[in-house]
This record gives structure tokens, C-alpha cells and sequence, in this order.
């Protein structure tokens, strides 16, 4: 073999290995990237808590029907308790958010008005 094959057959090997060691870095580089962005999101609700705050879809003195209001508190809540005394039982971000109703009748219809939120009433 001619000194001229075996330089060209060194530059290639070269060439093959550093693009080699480029590649495995930016693997490398790039699955760190993903641990770091998914240690730094915040956590999904737990599957029996709400998915926004209840403060965010429930409004205190507002009058919904009794259907109106299980779908509102359902569509956002996964874990809902219904408790037969006037009061709902909510989970968000780790804490009990009982929220309380008053029956009112409308022309002989039944409605809920939401008379306070976390125990927190309608200011006076």
C-alpha cells in the first residue's frame, strides 16, 4: 500500500470517530436535557383532586341548577363527594375545600346557590 492510501484511509477513520463522539454527545446532552425539564415541572394533580382551583369555577351567591352545578363541579373535580346536609367535598392541591349550598326554589324549581368556598362565606 502506498503512504498516500494509508493517509486517506487515517483521515477517514478520523473523521468517523470524531463524528461518532459528536453524536454520543449530543445524546448525552440531550437526555439531560430532558431529566432537567421534567424534574422542573410541576407534578399533575393527583387523579382524586381537581384540576383547577375551585375559586377558578365556582362564584359564592351564585344560583346554578342541580344539574348545572354536578356538571361544572365534574367536569373540573375527578373526586367529588356529595354531602346530603348542603355541603360539597373537594380536593385541591393537597387540602379538603368543602364548599356549602343553600337550596333555593324558583317558581317551584330547585336551585343551589353557593353560599361560601373552602369555608371561606360571601363577603358582608
Amino acid at each position: 500500500m502506498s503512504d498516500r492510501v494509508l493517509r486517506l484511509e487515517r483521515r477517514t477513520a478520523f473523521a468517523g470517530r470524531a463524528s461518532q463522539l459528536l453524536g454520543g454527545c449530543v445524546i448525552i446532552g440531550w437526555v439531560a436535557l430532558l431529566i432537567a425539564t421534567s424534574a422542573t415541572r410541576s407534578p399533575p394533580p393527583g387523579r382524586l383532586e381537581c384540576g383547577s382551583d375551585p375559586w377558578d369555577f365556582l362564584r359564592i351567591g351564585e344560583l346554578l341548577e342541580p344539574s348545572a352545578l354536578a356538571f361544572l363541579v365534574e367536569a373540573h373535580c375527578a373526586n367529588v363527594k356529595y354531602v346530603p346536609d348542603g355541603w360539597i367535598e373537594l380536593r385541591y392541591g393537597g387540602a379538603r375545600f368543602d364548599v356549602e349550598l343553600r337550596r333555593v326554589e324558583i317558581g317551584g324549581a330547585p336551585y343551589f346557590q353557593i353560599v361560601s368556598i373552602g369555608g371561606i362565606p360571601a363577603p358582608s
